[in-house]
């Protein structure tokens, strides 16, 4: 698959009709205002000139419920970005927003616009977890949204998040068996980090809310990358994205900047734990298999490496997916 470039343009709690118990997008992106025009150009040119192609770029509108904004606002955006794609400058547009915000009113608008991708914060498929989070859905919300996407043909990706208010282990893995279920082209998992000025700090404060610890945190995100990725749907990103000083914002919970890293590192420790003995594993993934600062070394045997380009079990080519499909029933047992 050809790499994807992605613009980020942040528009702080843009359209939210509420603030979720865990957000603070002011202390997620450093941005405390909605970007004028000159700033979305700063921004459009500062990102691209990172970039060694030109040709798969994609604006992506973050840290909003795009959708919820008034029609000017979304509209505003949405003219801007098409622009780009009229001058052959970008291939497409992308956004996030709330599964109640999706609707037919909502769809009419973004037809005239090429939508590549539109991300839902679904975050947990249980209502009492949802209303201890303030969120402004419910898991009705949810599968309507991707009912209708479904039906009006838009790729969509689906965001849970772990540690939450009500949440349990058993709840998080439920809502990762579900988003499996989905048409979703990918997924994204993050744990509950506890920012500076959300209503999470306050609850900690006052003894409300313990957050996960980030071993704890490594292990259910793990096992739900593991049923969602065994279905043919990657999960893009794991864990919080904070950058420079935007970390300094965290005050407590299982953040940690190679996140995603260490969750990588369990599953191939999964893999290595149940399967080496029937396992081949080609030389160039040799190093993810040793993992997050050589964690799996220990059960490491050279002999498991080929110069082959293919994870063979059993003498037999196999894919990452059927891989995590014997995995997963092996940590079941």
């Amino acid at each position: 698959m050809k790499k994807e470039y992605i613009i980020p343009i942040f528009i702080p709690h843009g359209g939210c009709k509420r603030q979720c118990v865990f957000c603070n997008e002011y202390a997620a992106t450093g941005l405390k205002e909605f970007p004028e025009r000159h700033k979305l150009e700063e921004e459009y040119n500062k990102y691209k000139q990172y970039f060694p192609e030109k040709n798969n770029i994609y604006i992506a509108f973050y840290g909003s419920t795009f959708t919820a904004l008034k029609e000017k606002e979304m509209k505003y955006y949405l003219d801007w970005a098409d622009e780009k794609i009229k001058k052959n400058e970008i291939k497409g547009i992308r956004f996030s927003t709330s599964p109640e915000e999706i609707n037919y009113e909502k769809i009419k608008i973004l037809n005239d616009y090429k939508i590549s991708v539109i991300e839902i914060g679904v975050q947990s498929f249980f209502d009492d977890v949802l209303k201890h989070s303030n969120r402004s859905h419910n898991v009705k919300d949810i599968f309507n949204a991707i009912d209708i996407l479904d039906k009006n043909n838009y790729s969509y990706g689906l965001h849970l998040m772990t540690g939450l208010p009500k949440s349990t282990f058993e709840k998080e893995i439920k809502s990762a068996e579900i988003l499996s279920k989905t048409n979703a082209k990918f997924a994204r998992i993050h744990p509950t980090v506890v920012l500076k000025g959300s209503i999470l700090e306050e609850y900690e404060k006052n003894n409300k809310y313990n957050p996960e610890s980030l071993e704890e945190a490594i292990k259910k995100t793990s096992k739900m990358t593991i049923k969602i990725e065994k279905e043919n749907i990657k999960v893009i990103r794991l864990g919080l994205c904070l950058y420079g000083k935007e970390i300094n914002n965290v005050y407590s919970g299982p953040y940690h900047k190679s996140f995603g890293d260490l969750v990588r590192t369990n599953i191939n420790r999964y893999i290595l734990t149940y399967l080496k003995d029937d396992l081949k594993i080609p030389k160039s993934m040799k190093s993810q298999f040793i993992g997050f600062k050589k964690r799996n070394k220990d059960l490491i045997n050279e002999n498991i490496f080929y110069d082959g380009i293919c994870i063979k079990y059993k003498n037999k080519s196999i894919s990452l997916a059927d891989i995590y499909k014997i995995i997963d029933k092996k940590i079941e047992d």
